[in-house]
């Protein structure tokens, strides 16, 4: 079969029509894969990881915990002191009388909350007539995940209510599992770096302003 063939209009010489639409069938096809190369050796745009916040990061901060309980607000001065104990100050909460707690902050993954904190709160109410002020304890254990919002480091999470201990009818001393800590949540909560979001710094101890 002879080869079909056409006369340039240009330069009159002839041209083989079949070579010349495969030749740029196979420039376009270069193009495209030089075009795919680049983009796959291209190099990836940097991320930055979020900082990782250790337990120095909270060492020593005051921060404004806000509890939400039973439809029941409040916020309370709190500061993450070095040796693991909890200062607390002002509250618009009930009276509170006398207070202990502690806090860690677990090597955990931070869907398991690694922070947590115990607080036990002895608050006091007026009584009636002939009984005099009645006083009670509440332990609370705060577990949540550390987060910077802004420039302020912010903890969030759930509020548990301590179980008691078959064996003493006393809370327990020791961080409850997991399923106990599940069946026990009882409200929600947020801790933010009270001095960077506000600037304004708080007294330890000052229960009540």
């Amino acid at each position: 079969m002879t080869p079909l063939t056409i006369i340039c209009q240009h330069c009159y010489a002839p041209q083989n029509y079949v070579a010349t639409k495969l030749a740029g069938t196979m420039d376009a096809y270069d193009a495209q894969m030089r075009a795919m190369q680049r983009a796959v050796t291209a190099p990836a745009a940097t991320i930055t990881a979020p900082k990782k916040l250790s337990r120095e990061d909270l060492c020593s901060k005051e921060f404004q915990l806000e509890e939400l309980e039973d439809k029941e607000e409040c916020e309370t001065e709190v500061w993450l002191n070095d040796d693991g104990s909890v200062s607390l100050g002002a509250s618009n909460g009930p009276y509170m009388r006398d207070y202990v707690g502690e806090w860690h902050l677990l090597d955990i993954p931070q869907e398991y909350y690694p922070f947590r904190m115990r607080l036990t709160r002895t608050f006091e109410s007026p009584g009636s007539g002939r009984i005099g002020d009645i006083q009670y304890a509440l332990t609370r254990e705060f577990w949540g995940n550390i987060e910077m919002v802004g420039d302020a480091i912010s903890v969030s999470g759930k509020i548990h209510g301590a179980l008691p201990s078959v064996e003493t009818n006393q809370y327990a001393q020791s961080y409850h599992d997991d399923q106990a800590m599940q069946d026990s949540e009882i409200g929600y909560f947020t801790m933010i770096d009270a001095v960077a979001s506000d600037g304004i710094e708080g007294v330890k101890g000052n229960l009540h302003p």
